[in-house]
Formats: structure tokens, sequence, C-alpha cells
């Protein structure tokens, strides 16, 4: 573990290349003024959201009265289900609605208070931490490259000091994370500002990492900027953040808005396209109502470390996971204990330099969710908690029902084939009835009444691409970051398309997990794939098999019930019957950037790609050119190899060793060692190999031992080892 107090400031940075790279503070642009107060901006909000739901359940409720007479289980249980349904839709709805209005009321947002003078207001020291679990290396390290040089352009770097907190299990990735550390010190002269610290036991995940920074490290800064291991910022929304806590003191959080990028294959561009296009006022919508009561999504954000530790350790749940024990989704739960202890949360939505990566398959969405899923249905002990600000709870409720909607969906449907079935075996003729809109309006007939639910539906769920739309027409700036108003259209027919044949099998995934879920698996916390890999044919018959099976049987019964019910249900069963092809077709690399040299689905940041984008897919290139010319890989056990036989690598590691309190029993390691020296990796577990590691004079003492002892002396694999090592 580094020292903080032998450490010594950057003194000599080197150069490094300047396209897009802004060289003072961004403030974002002047909007309307005024500002209507936050009472009335949340009675209008959740009054359209109710007036809404409302109409358009009794008009579903209506409709099945007019055809079907007196209400019965089943067409209840369908009323209920639609109502549910349509009031997750119509909260969407107002969203978008209210947030594509708001977003030119700058006076609305928290960075309205950033004033140009701003700039040289003095920074209290905040550390800027990328909690990372397994991941690829070389990306996590460009990650934290271009931000540190990001933020050294602003001048601003004195107030700024980075933190690698690795919890990675692999012993590989263990080593490969200190070689990178100390390279990329010593490449910046950034030793005393750029940390590394490794926990030997993953307690609690993330939420422990990042509560063990706080209570190690914590004391000595005032702020810190939590990142994702896939996380960028640009220095100028960086220092803004430091500088928007500098001048509010009440405030704990400001979380941003970040903006997915880095996508290859055509699900992650789509998914991309997406956020870029919609994301911007639903966010505004969300920051419409919630104001200084806002959420926590982990990331990408900055928080006052004090009261953050003061009060925000996670209490355990009642009985055993998956619905009980630790929190995982641990981000929602801070920031209601944030706020419940009187701090503010913000939504930075409008800051633009803030980035992350998303998933490049709908298999390794699904994983996420899967986690996700767990993490929010764990908030359900927490609605009915004492303290909580209704805000809060507003927020950790649509946490559940995001996951909730697909098995309510799935239910709607079967209810609906249900009503259907029913009245079909009696063999009669559906007798219209005049119902409370007949009644009123003697023109509108039961053909007529559904014609105007299903358009109304439709315009609720589309409201966000005509509000996009409006938005390209309107500003010329957003049309043409976005390629112009025929990519744009064109982009969202595609993503449409897909996102309307992925759904089935989302609402099957997502059903699946919550009945895990009540069966007592738990969910595998695991790393998250980086990258367009790409689906193989086998992953995706695994996955997706009972799904097409699923959807023959389906579509096989909607025909045997009812042929206009089937047609109507097309799109549901086609994304289950072909799920296996979407799906790999949808992962791949080559069919997204097909669609990239057609100048389709690509979003501002793919058409003028930010300097710390391109810095880190350039140096990622270059790191790719010279694998070749590393030692030989040993997997799996070249991180074990390099650390004992590197002598630079060795001294790194046992430095780092040193600064733990914790250590392993010395006699145990002593043994360990001797039979690691005589008999090779293969004799001793993986835990044993970490233990040993944990130990700096065993480390040090098998370093010595190997290069003294004669070659011919050496057990075969060192042998091995040392030959490759030399060679390199």
């Amino acid at each position: 573990m580094s020292d903080l107090k032998d450490s010594t400031d950057s003194t000599n940075p080197p150069s490094f290349r300047e396209e897009n790279q802004p060289t003072e503070l961004r403030l974002p642009e002047p909007g309307w003024g005024g500002e209507i107060p936050l009472a009335i901006r949340r009675i209008v909000f959740f009054s359209t959201a109710a007036l809404i739901a409302t109409t358009g359940t009794i008009f579903f409720a209506d409709l099945l009265y007019r055809i079907y007479g007196a209400f019965q289980a089943p067409t209840i249980l369908l009323t209920v289900f639609f109502a549910i349904l349509f009031s997750m839709v119509s909260f969407g709805f107002v969203h978008a609605f209210f947030g594509f209005f708001a977003m030119p009321f700058r006076s609305l947002n928290i960075t309205s208070r950033l004033k140009p003078e701003d700039q040289f207001i003095p920074i209290d020291l905040t550390a800027v931490v990328f909690p990372v679990y397994n991941e690829p290396v070389d990306r996590v390290f460009e990650g934290l490259r271009a931000v540190y040089l990001s933020v050294q352009k602003t001048g601003r770097l004195e107030n700024f000091e980075f933190f690698i907190l690795s919890d990675s299990t692999s012993v590989n990735n263990w080593i490969r994370e200190e070689e990178a550390w100390s390279r990329i010190c010593r490449e910046l002269g950034a030793f005393g500002r750029i940390f590394y610290r490794r926990r030997t036991q993953n307690v609690n995940k993330k939420a422990g990492n990042i509560a063990d920074f706080c209570r190690t490290w914590g004391g000595r800064y005032t702020y810190m900027i939590v990142m994702d291991a896939d996380s960028v910022m640009q220095g100028p929304d960086m220092v803004n953040l430091a500088i928007l806590m500098q001048k509010n003191p009440r405030i704990g959080i400001i979380q941003t808005a970040p903006r997915l990028i880095g996508a290859e294959s055509l699900y992650g561009r789509c998914q991309q396209f997406a956020n870029r296009i919609y994301g911007p006022m639903f966010t505004a919508g969300l920051n419409f109502w919630q104001e200084s009561e806002g959420n926590y999504w982990g990331h990408n954000a900055i928080i006052r470390v004090q009261p953050f530790t003061d009060h925000c350790d996670l209490p355990d749940l009642p009985g055993k996971e998956p619905f009980g024990g630790k929190i995982l989704s641990h981000d929602f739960v801070e920031a209601a204990l944030m706020r419940k202890a009187g701090w503010e949360v913000w939504l930075a939505w409008d800051l633009e330099g803030s980035f992350e990566e998303g998933p490049q398959s709908l298999i390794e969405s699904a994983q996420r969710d899967r986690r996700w899923l767990q993490g929010n249905l764990q908030h359900s002990w927490l609605l009915f908690a004492k303290g909580l600000h209704p805000a809060s709870k507003i927020h950790l409720a649509m946490g559940i029902l995001g996951y909730l909607a697909s098995p309510f969906w799935l239910a709607f449907l079967l209810a609906g084939m249900l009503v259907v079935h029913r009245h079909n075996l009696t063999g009669l003729s559906v007798i219209p009835a005049d119902g409370v809109f007949g009644r009123w309006f003697p023109w509108l007939t039961p053909t007529t009444h559904g014609i105007f639910l299903f358009l109304g539906t439709m315009a609720i769920l589309f409201a966000p691409k005509f509000f996009a739309v409006l938005q390209a027409l309107l500003c010329s700036g957003f049309r043409k970051s976005m390629g112009g108003l025929r990519a744009i259209c064109t982009g969202m027919l595609i993503e449409t398309i897909g996102s309307t044949l992925i759904a089935p099998s989302l609402m099957l995934f997502h059903t699946k997990f919550l009945l895990w879920m009540f069966l007592g698996k738990s969910v595998n916390w695991g790393p998250q794939v980086r990258g367009a890999k790409g689906t193989s044919w086998g992953q995706a018959t695994r996955a997706h098999l009972s799904q097409t099976i699923i959807g023959v049987g389906w579509a096989t019964l909607a025909i045997h019930i009812d042929q206009r019910m089937f047609f109507w249900m097309i799109p549901i069963f086609a994304g289950l019957i072909f799920a296996i092809p979407l799906s790999v077709f949808s992962s791949r690399a080559s069919a997204g950037e097909a669609f990239a040299k057609m100048k389709l689905l690509l979003n501002s940041e793919d058409i003028q790609q930010p300097w710390e984008m391109s810095e880190i897919e350039r140096r990622l290139l270059l790191a790719e050119e010279r694998k070749d010319e590393h030692v030989v890989d040993l997997a799996p056990f070249e991180g074990l190899s390099r650390a004992i036989v590197d002598p630079y690598l060795n001294a790194i590691h046992v430095s780092l060793q040193e600064g733990y309190d914790h250590k392993p029993n010395r006699l145990d390691c002593e043994a360990l060692a001797t039979r690691l020296a005589q008999n090779g990796p293969n004799s001793l577990t993986i835990e044993e190999i970490k233990t040993l590691l944990a130990d700096p004079e065993s480390v040090l003492h098998l370093h010595r031992q190997i290069w003294t002892t004669p070659f011919a002396e050496l057990d075969p694999w060192w042998q091995r080892v040392t030959y490759a090592y030399r060679r390199s």
C-alpha cells in the first residue's frame, strides 16, 4: 500500500495531445429564466400521471364491460394488471413530457449555481476512486490515465488524488494491477497522487470497498468522486462538481447522468443511441420533481465524505439472501440515508462530460439485470422504514417496479388470453353494451372505443420519440451532433424495431429471475463483461432455447384460441421464436460497424469523439501491439511467477504488501513457500497462493531463492519460468 506521508507531488507531467481538450471551466449554456416552486411542480407532475393512468384504466375497464358484460374474476384480474402497467407507462410519459419542456429552464438545475468567476474558488482535496473487481487491467488504468490528464489540463490537479481500490480475487489481475499502477505513476510522475490498494477480503462487495476507503483514508478528503471501472469523466466537469460542493455546504451527493459510449455491437449501439436521444429528457423530467431529493446511481457522482461515512453505513436486512442479508443495490439506500440525515442529493443531468460503457449483448444485459433485480427487490424492506424521506421511497419503489413490470406484463397477456378463451367457450356472440363512455358518446362503438384506447396507449409509449424529433427540428446543434434529422429518424426506427423484438426475451428473463429469487437462488455478483466479444450460437441456445419453445407453444395456443389475438401478438411471438439468432446477430461488432458505416445509430460522441476516449483507444491499441514483448504467458500462474521472478515486480509487490496491518501467519507462509519452491504452484491451492503472496517476507525470500539456486536444481516449473524471463 503506498504511503501518503512519504509521497511527493507530480513535478514533470508528460506532454499529451490537446485535441478537443477544454482549457477552462465549461459552464452549461444559459436558458430561460424563472423558477416554478417545487411543491407546485410535484403537484402538477404526479397529478398529471395519476389523471392519465386513471383515465386509461377506466377507459379499458369500460371497454371490457361493453364487450363481455358483467365483470368476472378474469376480467377483474385483467383490469388490475392493465392498471399497474398503464400507471408505469403514464409515469414514464410524464417524465419525458415535463423533461422536454423543462430542459431549457436551466434555473431548475444545480449547475445554474455555477458562475464564470467560480473557476478561481479554492477547492478542498478530492479523492477520485475507481473500485475494481477482476476487470481488464489495461482498460482500467488507461481510463484512469485519461481522467488524470484531463484534470491536469484544468490546472486544478493539486486538488485531486486518485485511487484504484481493488477487490480483485484473481492473482493474475492482482499482480497486473500492481504493475500497471507502478507504470502509470512512473510515466506521469504521479507517485503521491495516484494510489493503489487491494483488499485482502471482499466484504460486502463494492459498498464495502468504498466504506473501507472512507474509514481508512476518508479523513484526508472532503469529497470523493466515485467511478466505475469503465467510467470516464472530463476534467472540467470534475472541477465543476467540486466547486458546486464547495459553494453549497448542505449538498451531500451530486449525481451526473453518464452517457453511454464505446459501443461496438448492434445491441450496444441501439442502447447507446436510445440513451443519447431520450436520456436527457427523462433525466430532466426526473430533476423536475425531485430537485434536492434525488438519487445516487453508484458511480460518476461526487460525495461529501464525512456525512457519507457518518450516515451511510448499510444495515443488514432481516433473513437470508436473496431477499435478506447484505444489501446488493447499495446506491439507492445510501442516497436515502444521506437525505434522511438532512443532506441534499442532486442530479446534474446537464453535465455532458460524464461517460460509461454499457453491455454489448442481450445476454450480458440480462445477467446484469439479474443482479439489479435482486438488489432492487431487497429494497421492499425499506419502503415502510421510518425516517426515510417520501421522495427516497419513491425512488426505491421506481427501482422495484422497473423489474416487476415484466412479470406483470406476462400476467396481463396470459389473463387476456384467458378472458378470450372463456368467452369463446360459451359460444355466445358479442352483444355490445353501452357502458359509461357509450352513453356519454353515442357514436363511440366498441370497435372505435378499442381503436382509441390502442392509439392513446401508443401515443404515450411513443411520445419520447416525437419529442426527440421535435427537439431535432428546434435545435440545430442537437440535430447536427446526431448526424442530421434523417439519421435521427432512421436510427429511432431501427432502435424501435430492435427494442420491440428483444422486449419479450427480457420479459421472460426477468420473470425467471424473480421465480429463482422466490426459490431462494441468490445471484453471483461477478465482474461485468467489457467489450463486444460476441455471443456464440452455443451461448445463445443455452440462454434462449426455452424462450423459443415457449414462443412456439404460445403462438400455437393463441391460434387455437383466437386468430385475431394471434395477429395482435405477432411481435411478441416473433421476438421469442427468433430469440437465438437475434441474440447472436445483435451481439456482433461487425453488425454494429455495418450500421456505423451507413452513418446510423451514431451519437454525438461517435461523430466528435471526446479527447479522453480517443486517448484510451489509442493507448489500448499500443498495449495490444506490445503484448508480444511481454514475458510468456504462464496462465493460470502468470501473476505468481512474475511477482516472484521479475526483480522489479517483486520489489513493487513486496513494498505494497508492507503497508497492510493484517498479515498471514509467518509459520504457515514459510511452509507454503517451501512447497512452492520444491514442487511448483500446482502443489498449492489458489487460496494458499493468495495467502503466500500477501506475506512480503515470503515473496522476497522466494525471489532470492529462485535466483540463487542452480538452474539444474530448480523444480521443472521454475526452470521454465526463469528461462522464459531470460529470453524476454
